[in-house]
């Protein structure tokens, strides 16, 4: 009876439902996610943005141009009837030379102008054909419409205190004493005299930079003057240089340009002008040959210029984002239209039949990455290496066209950066413009290229294509 009532426990058989199921997959998935992400790279992002990048340089350039200084032939008190800038004929009386101040003590007070109506008229014809032909790209041309206008009202009131002069003089009979100086030749008066008056480019050296040596001085004086002092500088000709001294870094990075955009900071007056480059024994020089404005600088021996170099315009991506990607490159006479539509663009590959060496011909749709003059790009993961393909090769002379079959064995790099707009890697190429050593100015809406706002990885060296970034 005893035996009968022996009980015998069994094991619960666990129950799983699928809450439970899916509870311990959530914990596990996340539980890798974490390692996977802790032994995970970190890769930056850099947002591509438009941007200039322009290399300037700043120079130091000395004038010379067509001058001469004259001196007077008797001394006494100077007075001058030309204003500084003043354009000048053959024979113009400069000023004129008073002994004893008998002459200068007589001339009267007024000051007052009066214009003809032929001076009014050269003066509206002036501002007319400045309106005509002004434009927002060419500014410059209101400095020569000032110096027009500027010129005409300095003869017409030189020539009023000349005519008074000459008045007094023939009313007294003054003549042993007093006499006038006239200009010898044509040309533009300065008063301002330094100490490279007469300097020509054949003369520059690199001691003409030190410029505790350089002094400058007007040569308009109310003091009396003696035999031989200067009294007057004439600018034969509207020709002048600006001549810069250059580094040989300067010299190399310049050469290869025949004109050049620059700043004159003296006034921020920009414009571009022919250069040429010198090489005197170890010196390196950069000229710029001018045919207008030099009026405006003619109290300058100095000006201060800076150079305005490819001012590029384009996407601005950093150094470190650039990488180099090796393709297969594919003859473009090797590219033909096929598929079922005969729309898509491939390349016809070519087998062998292992028994009796028969060609088979298969067209293969293929994905061209780029294409240039001579080759198409497309990548390496598409096709093996050594895959024959049909080429069409046609002859010059006759125009027939033959069939040849070759191997794929050509490699090319394109540059490029890494686009992460899609959470993976895509390999986008880019053109350069212009660099320096941090960042790079590319194209903008090139084929398979970048556009600005996108996100790319900022060290290339970081990432491999196609590979998923977050």
């Amino acid at each position: 009876m005893a035996e009968n009532q022996k009980v015998v426990k069994m094991k619960k058989r666990v129950k799983l439902n699928i809450g439970t199921l899916i509870f311990i997959f959530i914990v596990v998935y996340l539980g890798a996610s974490i390692i996977y992400s802790s032994h995970k790279k970190s890769i930056s992002l850099y947002e591509v943005i438009q941007e200039d990048l322009a290399q300037n340089i700043t120079l130091n350039g000395v004038i010379t141009r067509e001058e001469t200084l004259y001196y007077a032939d008797a001394a006494g008190y100077i007075n001058y009837y030309i204003t500084d800038g003043s354009r000048v004929k053959k024979n113009a009386t400069i000023c004129s030379i008073d002994a004893n101040r008998s002459v200068y003590d007589m001339l009267g007070a007024d000051s007052v102008i009066d214009f003809t109506a032929d001076d009014m008229l050269e003066m509206k014809r002036y501002i007319s054909a400045f309106t005509n032909e002004y434009s927002g790209s060419n500014f410059e041309s209101i400095y020569d419409l000032k110096e027009k206008l500027s010129g005409k009202i300095s003869e017409l009131s030189d020539q009023k205190l000349l005519n008074q002069m000459q008045e007094i003089v023939d009313s007294n009979g003054i003549t042993t004493a007093f006499q006038f100086v006239n200009s010898e030749q044509a040309g533009v008066v300065s008063y301002i005299s330094d100490s490279y008056d007469g300097l020509t480019t054949d003369m520059i050296q690199s001691s003409i930079w030190d410029n505790e040596a350089f002094v400058s001085n007007s040569l308009r004086t109310l003091a009396p003057v003696a035999v031989q002092d200067a009294v007057y500088k004439l600018v034969t000709s509207d020709d002048w240089q600006i001549t810069c001294l250059l580094t040989m870094e300067q010299y190399v990075s310049l050469q290869e340009y025949t004109q050049l955009q620059f700043t004159i900071l003296e006034d921020d007056f920009t414009l571009t002008a022919p250069v040429e480059f010198i090489i005197k024994g170890s010196e390196y020089y950069m000229q710029i040959s001018m045919s207008r404005y030099m009026v405006n600088y003619l109290s300058d021996r100095f000006l201060t210029l800076e150079l305005v170099l490819k001012d590029a315009s384009g996407l601005k991506i950093p150094q470190s984002a650039i990488a180099n990607r090796e393709f297969y490159l594919i003859p473009l006479n090797c590219l033909t239209m096929g598929g079922d539509s005969a729309t898509s663009l491939g390349i016809t590959l070519v087998t062998y039949d292992t028994q009796t060496g028969e060609p088979f011909f298969e067209f293969n749709a293929t994905e061209i990455f780029y294409r240039d003059e001579n080759y198409a790009y497309i990548e390496k993961e598409d096709i093996p290496l050594g895959t024959m393909i049909l080429s069409q090769k046609t002859d010059e002379t006759t125009g027939m066209v033959t069939d040849e079959v070759i191997p794929i064995n050509m490699t090319g790099e394109l540059e490029g950066v890494y686009c992460v707009n899609k959470g993976y890697a895509q390999f986008r190429r880019i053109e350069r413009i212009e660099s320096n050593e941090q960042y790079v100015i590319i194209k903008k809406d090139t084929s398979r290229g970048i556009s600005v706002y996108d996100h790319i990885a900022l060290d290339a060296e970081t990432v491999i294509n196609s590979s998923i970034i977050y």
